[in-house]
């Protein structure tokens, strides 16, 4: 489980890193373009030494705004997208929720938490990892909003961590079992094993023969 500590440390260690190069690449915009310091913080609407400071990297913090004023100003375009990474900072309901699955499991299976994708460099990782009859990749939530989008996310970690099986365990509240209600003919195809068949095989150490959905 990513602690709050280690999430936060490592997304402020990123965001240094990711302002560093920013500023870099405005430096050489700017020289390409032939404009000085106070033209460009003229343009923004701040002091040349604030703008000096953000292009040496020493700004502590840099909004998207201001960025992508700078950047539309030296003639470019500010884009940001969020990537999969690490494993997100998990809450004491995911916890439990995993306890519970835990206390289901036989003593035949080899459990991991926080699984890595064997992978060089690919920080995503299964909540949970089975390994015994067959390997098998469980995927905690306990409050999912998009099953569709979870579902792809499953196939594409089952496919490159080379896992049998998949499990999506799902934390059994009412909302939960509402939404599941709604996505469930979407998700059968690829998910057809209920809870009581997939705790059922577990509990014996066989493999469970298929993916499944397990509510708790």
């Amino acid at each position: 489980m990513a602690s709050r500590e280690g999430a936060r440390e490592r997304g402020r260690a990123r965001g240094a890193r990711l302002r560093g190069q920013l500023a870099r690449e405005w430096r050489d915009l700017r020289l390409q373009a032939g404009l000085s310091q106070r033209s460009v913080a003229r343009a923004i609407g701040i002091s040349k030494e604030t703008y000096g400071r953000i292009e040496r990297g020493q700004a502590r913090e840099v909004g998207l705004s201001r960025a992508s004023m700078i950047s539309a100003v030296l003639g470019g375009d500010l884009s940001v997208k969020v990537y999969p990474g690490a494993p997100p900072t998990r809450d004491a309901a995911h916890a439990a929720l995993l306890a519970r699955f835990g206390h289901r499991v036989g003593p035949a299976w080899r459990s991991t938490n926080e699984a890595p994708m064997p992978i060089a460099g690919d920080q995503r990782a299964w909540d949970r990892r089975l390994d015994g009859a067959v390997s098998i990749g469980v995927e905690a939530e306990t409050r999912p909003t998009d099953l569709q989008a979870l579902e792809r996310a499953i196939h594409l970690k089952q496919r490159d961590s080379g896992v049998q099986r998949a499990i999506l365990l799902i934390a059994d509240t009412e909302r939960n079992r509402t939404l599941l209600r709604t996505a469930l003919p979407i998700l059968r195809p690829d998910f057809p094993l209920s809870t009581r068949e997939v705790l059922a095989a577990l509990r014996e150490g066989r493999d469970p023969g298929a993916n499944g959905i397990v509510i708790l």
